[in-house]
């Protein structure tokens, strides 16, 4: 998508296309009848390229893979409108098309373009409308809905993001398999700690994990599979972070979460930076500093907007409220040379 200048979406308009799925009646997309003609082969190569585009998004982050993701985001719907296929191309196709949209639209929230971020998970919103009735095609759309929930919660805009989470649990809830509910429920689990209702992220929590315990994994979406005990102890502690409760929230974010060598290094950052939030806040300067100190540890592998912006707002608050601690001192004179 173009870096034009775009308004961020909020009430109706914002959630008007998840909304639209709950509406029958969609006449259903349809190929092109005289356009060039997408075989299995070529349509196998794209679904590869679409995993491909997440997992490098997974591990180095957004900024060198943007422009990339761009690309085959825009033109695998082009092909989408302007070629033709057979039933079963369509339906791996438009999953495709709506995974891609979900992978993209995260790109972009992570980038810090959320208007664009918006209009892209839209997009693909409105596809996954008159796409073909499979359960692949239902399964790409909670998660997008879920992508898209979370986005709204980061932004505040708290209203949007129940209601996408409430379309995704909602339209086709025989679909859900159970990892899927608990990538909804982790969604939940941020949105409750924006709007610091401790409670209400410890109910999530507890329904997340339970979700995830039925999951069989040769039956889930490949996409699912990131969801681990750690990374709900992770989204936990961030969630009761945000809600002001860092006592809480510093044995979620100060075990294996900081440690999973098997983690991606974007998600390790982050869970550092936390967990250094986290301990500032509650006057553990020495472990604050040894925790930021293993977010600059991997600041040169990640690509991310998101993840620096909060490193380095962690940073300036130890600047400003302990910069005569030598341990602060020392990571401050660091800084430069480790990012």
């Amino acid at each position: 998508m173009q870096r034009r200048s775009f308004i961020l979406l909020s009430g109706a308009v914002a959630t008007a296309p998840a909304l639209d799925l709950l509406m029958s009646g969609a006449p259903q997309l349809r190929a092109a009848q005289d356009g060039d003609r997408v075989s299995p082969q070529l349509t196998t190569t794209i679904e590869r390229a679409v995993q491909q585009a997440r997992e490098l998004d997974d591990s180095e982050g957004s900024a060198s893979t943007l422009l990339w993701a761009g690309g085959i985001w825009q033109n695998l719907g082009k092909l989408i409108t302007e070629c033709r296929y057979g039933v079963t191309e369509g339906v791996r196709l438009h999953t495709a098309y709506i995974e891609m949209s979900e992978t993209y639209g995260w790109m972009l929230f992570d980038a810090g373009h959320h208007p664009q971020a918006q209009r892209v998970y839209q997009t693909g919103l409105r596809l996954a409308r008159e796409a073909a009735d499979a359960p692949g095609v239902h399964h790409a759309t909670v998660n997008l809905l879920a992508s898209a929930a979370y986005q709204e919660s980061w932004l505040g805009q708290y209203h949007e993001a129940s209601t996408l989470l409430d379309v995704a649990e909602n339209r086709r809830p025989q679909a859900l398999t159970p990892r899927l509910r608990a990538v909804l429920e982790m969604r939940r689990i941020a949105l409750a700690g924006q709007m610091g209702d401790a409670e209400a992220v410890h109910r999530a929590d507890g329904q997340t994990r339970t979700h995830l315990a039925l999951a069989r994994d040769s039956e889930e979406p490949w996409w699912t599979l990131w969801l681990s005990p750690s990374a709900i102890d992770a989204q936990t502690g961030r969630a009761l972070l945000a809600a002001h409760h860092p006592d809480l929230a510093e044995p979620y974010l100060g075990g294996r979460t900081v440690n999973d060598a098997e983690g991606y290094p974007r998600d390790r950052m982050l869970f550092a930076s936390e967990l250094a939030d986290a301990r500032a806040q509650t006057g553990d300067v020495t472990g604050a500093v040894n925790a930021a100190r293993k977010a600059l540890t991997l600041a040169g592998q990640v690509g991310s907007h998101r993840v620096h912006h909060h490193l380095d707002r962690v940073t300036t608050t130890l600047r400003q409220r302990h910069g005569t601690h030598t341990g602060v001192r020392s990571l401050l004179a660091d800084l430069p040379h480790a990012v």
